[in-house]
């Protein structure tokens, strides 16, 4: 058995998943130019202020709902790890990283 994420647990996850979009980001390959980067970007954007806006909340992180949704954002994460590869994959890259910011905005509501 894990052990039960804490909200700090959270907000770390987002931080590797922020650092996991600045690389893509910043891929030589990657033009900014291009409506991918610039959703992309977007997206990064609202998870850094999701996760400023967790930070700040007193959030019950011992409950069945939020180790749900910690759970499916450590799901969520992980498999952002395996597409992150290249830009070839970027559709399943905004894919996951929107994944991830819903599971965000779920914990949110649910504080």
């Amino acid at each position: 058995m894990t052990e039960p994420m804490t909200k700090i647990d959270v907000v770390r996850q987002i931080g590797d998943v922020l650092t996991q979009v600045d690389t893509q980001l910043s891929a030589p390959d990657f033009s900014p130019s291009t409506p991918e980067w610039q959703q992309l970007f977007a997206l990064r954007k609202h998870l850094d202020d999701q996760q400023r806006e967790l930070v700040q909340e007193i959030i019950q992180d011992d409950t069945t709902t939020f180790q749900g949704l910690a759970k499916q954002l450590s799901t969520a994460a992980d498999s952002l790890k395996k597409v992150a590869t290249g830009i070839a994959k970027i559709g399943s890259i905004l894919k996951t990283v929107s994944e991830v910011s819903a599971i965000v905005d779920k914990i949110l509501t649910h504080l």
